[in-house]
C-alpha cells in the first residue's frame, strides 16, 4: 500500500513538473509572437516614415513645377494639396473597410504562424 502512496506522489509531482515546463512554453511562444508583431510594426512604421519624407520633398517639387508652369508658385501647391485631400477623403472611406480587415488579417495571421 505504501508503494502505491509513493507512486502516486511520484505522479504527481512529474505532473506539476510537466505543467511547469508547459507554462514555460507558452510564456515563451507568446514572447515570440509579442516581439515579431512588435517588430514587424516598428519596421513598417520606420518604413511609412521615410516614404512620407520622401513624399513631401516629391510634393514640394511637383507644387514648385506646377506653379511654374501656372504662372504662380501658390497655384501649384493648391494643385497637390487639393489631389492630396481628394485622395486623402478616398484612403479614408475604402481604407476604413479594407485596410483595417487588412491590418487585422496580418495579426491574425501572425498569430497563428506562432500557436
Amino acid at each position: 500500500m505504501a508503494e502505491i502512496i509513493e507512486d502516486v506522489k511520484e505522479l504527481g509531482r512529474l505532473s506539476k513538473e510537466y505543467l511547469d515546463v508547459k507554462l514555460e512554453i507558452a510564456k515563451s511562444q507568446a514572447k515570440i509572437t509579442v516581439s515579431d508583431i512588435v517588430s514587424t510594426m516598428a519596421t513598417g512604421m520606420m518604413v511609412a516614415f521615410a516614404f512620407i519624407g520622401a513624399l513631401v520633398i516629391l510634393s514640394f517639387g511637383l507644387a514648385f513645377t506646377i506653379g511654374k508652369s501656372l504662372g504662380d508658385t501658390a497655384y501649384g501647391f493648391y494643385v497637390v494639396g487639393g489631389s492630396f485631400l481628394v485622395l486623402s477623403i478616398i484612403l479614408f472611406l475604402l481604407g476604413r473597410v479594407f485596410l483595417k480587415k487588412y491590418i487585422q488579417n496580418e495579426i491574425m495571421r501572425k498569430l497563428d504562424e506562432d500557436i
